[in-house]
């Protein structure tokens, strides 16, 4: 007999991170828009009951995956530019975000998502992506109007890639002296 997953200390917890990796293993390999309760509940090897008790529907999952992903990328970025100063901050910043976002499975499905076009414009306008890209990129967290620049400046890279060259001269020459005040 297999081991039941949820024998462990906190049950809550356990669950709801086996649910949020097979979630994660589910939309790397089949994309956001295939996912529902009830494949969830079959990949997780539980009960549509368990998937809403620890972590809610398709779209709580969905926001929680990618801003686990986000998450991710964010503490690679910010272990990169700890030391560094503008505007060579500023450039890493950004390269290593556009690289890691064109990288993670999770990313990937979102921007190719069917809605992907909402999805993207609800996550470009959340206030902790805002604060995340104030601190990452060393902009003023009471100039939201920067922040949202910024977010949709790098969404128009990553949705509509240029080669690197041009995208390093783009960045060089328009993104980084607009932030580096």
């Amino acid at each position: 007999m297999g081991r039941d997953w949820l024998l462990r200390a906190d049950r809550h917890d356990t669950a709801a991170d086996h649910i949020y990796a097979a979630v994660t293993d589910l939309i790397a390999h089949h994309g956001f828009d295939s996912l529902d309760v009830d494949t969830v509940a079959r990949h997780a090897h539980c009960s549509r009951a368990t998937v809403y008790r620890h972590t809610g529907g398709v779209t709580h999952l969905r926001e929680t995956v990618l801003a686990r992903a986000a998450d991710r990328i964010v503490d690679t970025v910010r272990h990169a530019i700890g030391d560094l100063t503008d505007p060579d901050r500023l450039y890493v910043a950004v390269t290593l975000m556009l690289r890691e976002v064109r990288s993670d499975p999770i990313f990937t499905a979102f921007l190719s998502a069917q809605h992907a076009s909402r999805s993207v414009v609800a996550f470009a306008e959340s206030p902790a992506l805002l604060r995340i890209v104030s601190e990452v990129t060393g902009t003023r967290p009471d100039d939201p109007l920067t922040g949202t620049w910024f977010i949709r400046t790098v969404l128009s890279l990553l949705l509509w890639p240029t080669d690197a060259e041009t995208e390093s001269q783009l960045l060089q020459r328009f993104l980084i002296p607009s932030l580096d005040r």
